[in-house]
């Protein structure tokens, strides 16, 4: 497929993007349209990943990783994260048995440590043993990759919990443990040390405290963002939102429907806003030489919590 035909703006709203120089904006989206004809392809190999994210995806990790990550880089990210989306199907969607799904994520587990060896007939396990080793080739990955692999593991734990609480006569969770957990889920912690990795700065290992506690921030507002875009997609599926944690005990109060959904969506909008605030304040205590890991970090979750406020990333028209 052409890479004109690939462009992802289309309809896109923007504030992250409008604020940019119209050469670096034009310069995004020309990187964007490369790395998703070289996405589509990878992912034509796999029947479960779905196409219609590849061209979202690519923009945001073209903004997050805009101007200092090279094609190549931004693309191994790229594939990462549309591997986290195709779990998260298969985990919230409700074709697999719970067995099957404790049986995969035991599996994906094994596979992020290579402790085992990848199964021939799991097209899921084959597309994260390709992702593992091409993240693997970024001199990085020696001293990062187990930041990697644990926060790979925790999104399969993260999706697994969720699916738990989802189930009929299940307890929901506190609305501080749906977050702590939900940051995990949503994919972000494996993206931003993906980011990190494939940045190239070589002073990151020394500084991966500060780079956790960025990584928290922007996970955490990322998840946030998707679920005030996501909450009545979610309601009709039966699935778990922060927004539906907080209305319920709120209508348990006493509480109308209403003003508890009010009052929700104006908590986790503020809890989101406040995240981003604190990490562009870590941002700008810039600790790494080239502060690339920094603003990858920030970047990206100003990028995707700004997509949320108008867009999805299963039904987003890319072309």
């Amino acid at each position: 497929m052409p890479v004109s035909q690939l462009r992802p703006v289309g309809k896109l709203r923007s504030r992250f993007l409008a604020a940019l120089e119209p050469a670096d904006r034009a310069r995004i989206v020309d990187l964007s349209g490369h790395m998703s004809h070289a996405v589509h392809a990878w992912a034509e190999r796999y029947p479960l990943i779905r196409g219609v994210r590849v061209a979202p995806l690519s923009l945001s990790v073209a903004a997050g990783g805009f101007p200092f990550t090279t094609l190549e880089a931004l693309i191994s990210t790229a594939r990462l994260s549309l591997w986290v989306f195709t779990v998260d199907d298969l985990f919230d969607e409700g074709h697999a048995a719970e067995h099957e799904l404790i049986e995969r994520a035991e599996c994906y587990r094994a596979l992020i440590h290579r402790e085992v060896a990848c199964p021939p007939n799991d097209g899921l396990a084959t597309a994260l043993c390709d992702v593992r080793d091409d993240l693997a080739r970024y001199p990085l990955f020696d001293r990062l990759g187990t930041e990697w692999a644990t926060a790979l593991c925790g999104t399969v734990d993260g999706m697994l919990a969720e699916y738990q609480w989802s189930l009929p006569r299940a307890s929901l969770p506190s609305y501080a443990e749906y977050v702590r957990n939900g940051r995990y889920s949503i994919g972000g912690p494996p993206h931003m040390w993906a980011a990190v990795i494939t940045a190239d700065d070589a002073s990151a290992p020394a500084h991966v405290e500060h780079l956790r506690a960025m990584e928290q921030l922007a996970s955490t507002s990322i998840r946030l963002a998707n679920d005030l875009q996501s909450f009545e997609k979610e309601v009709a599926e039966g699935q778990i939102n922060a927004l539906v944690i907080l209305s319920r005990a709120l209508e348990e109060q006493g509480m109308s429907a209403p003003a508890a959904f009010r009052q929700a969506a104006a908590r986790v909008q503020a809890d989101m806003l406040s995240g981003l605030r604190s990490l562009t304040g870590l941002r700008a205590g810039v600790v790494t030489d080239t502060g690339h890991p920094e603003a990858a970090m920030d970047n990206i979750a100003r990028f995707v919590c700004d997509f949320y406020t108008h867009h999805d990333y299963h039904t987003f028209p890319g072309v």
